[in-house]
């Protein structure tokens, strides 16, 4: 069924019995992180830093960031993980689900929520994390967090479990998001102090000079976006996990310049607009934001999703289990395993999977 092709760029993958679609789509939407920017350094690294930061100020031990980064594409890959702050809370109750009983027992007497504590509370030399993280991923799918609560409550005695609740209380993850430690942690290390007190009105916890948010940089070209907006007559719209603020500070003018204004969704915004809101409504693989995207593209008579995770392809599927009309086509340049990316994109029936954005033209132009 797939065919490839092969581009200065990398291998362009295709199905040939759909390839008559790309000349009928007249609307494109987007994701952001690994798409049009590059978050190797950034996000990805955001997680690393904050499973350490709470590892190292619980049980006074850090993990390779390299385990981390293997963890984190394994739970992108199950559809259920779009969110880094699910990823990262996952993590570090993977790990602290191997600790004894004692142990917990006397971490959770010494938390004071929600200070932070100064030193470690115990220190923990030796932890076979590896085989506790594996036993989390066997747990993880595409109902993200809720399958990993199953899974520790199912196999953990039933004071251990009591214990582990009693820290993520602590996090504040996921069940204040309004006002959690992890979340703010993280928040502030990926936009630094000043950025993170501008876009949640809260003083910083920490005192990151330079964000991780710095590090990025911009994958799609504007010969790209002009092409793509030519081509779609302007029905061009992004949906997206991250905030507007985050996106406009690396993509600059791009998105008033290229995007549909109406059709520009931010998740981040949204959950911390509507505090209220069940956060499994919004996050993908719900259909809810990319329905708001197409909405604003309408009418259409097929649209197009290009992102570069399994969600992206999952949440194009129950779009259009709606009645929409959607294809999807996966990006794997900017992925952590890039091979193991395209091959999820294949299992879930992408039309095409191409290395970047940028490639987009080949197949829109019936060049291949």
């Amino acid at each position: 069924m797939y065919r490839t092709a092969l581009t200065p760029s990398g291998k362009i993958i295709y199905r040939s019995d759909v390839k008559h679609v790309f000349k009928k789509v007249d609307a494109i939407a987007t994701d952001v992180d690994g798409t049009l920017i590059d978050i190797t350094d950034s996000y990805n690294k955001a997680i690393c830093e904050t499973v350490n930061f709470f590892l190292k100020k619980l049980i006074d031990l850090t993990i390779p960031k390299k385990t981390i980064r293997e963890v984190t594409q394994k739970l992108r890959l199950t559809g259920g993980f779009n969110n880094d702050w699910d990823t990262t809370y996952t993590i570090i109750m993977g790990v602290l689900a191997k600790l004894d009983t004692d142990t917990l027992a006397y971490i959770t007497r010494s938390l004071r929520d929600p200070c932070i504590p100064e030193n470690p509370i115990v220190t923990v030399k030796k932890l076979d994390y590896n085989e506790s993280l594996r036993r989390i991923l066997d747990f993880a799918d595409s109902r993200g967090l809720k399958s990993i609560e199953e899974g520790l409550q199912r196999v953990l005695e039933p004071v251990k479990y009591e214990y582990l609740k009693q820290i993520r209380r602590f996090l504040g993850y996921p069940d204040k998001l309004d006002n959690s430690l992890l979340a703010s942690i993280f928040d502030e290390l990926y936009y630094g102090s000043e950025l993170y007190t501008k876009i949640t009105g809260q003083p910083p916890l920490l005192n990151v000079k330079h964000g991780l948010i710095e590090n990025e940089e911009v994958i799609v070209e504007e010969d790209t976006l002009q092409f793509l907006k030519a081509k779609v007559k302007g029905k061009l719209g992004i949906t997206t996990g991250r905030s507007r603020i985050a996106t406009e500070f690396i993509l600059g003018d791009l998105l008033d310049r290229f995007f549909h204004k109406e059709a520009l969704i931010f998740i981040e915004d949204i959950l911390r607009r509507e505090r209220n809101i069940d956060p499994s409504i919004v996050l993908k693989p719900s259909p809810y934001t990319l329905k708001l995207c197409l909405k604003a593209l309408s009418p259409y008579t097929v649209a197009l999703y290009i992102g570069d995770s399994a969600e992206d392809a999952i949440m194009v599927q129950r779009v259009n289990s709606e009645g929409e009309r959607v294809v999807f086509i996966g990006v794997y340049r900017y992925t952590i395993d890039p091979e193991r990316a395209i091959k999820t994109f294949m299992e879930l029936n992408a039309i095409a999977i191409i290395p970047t954005i940028n490639e987009l033209e080949y197949l829109m132009e019936g060049s291949l």
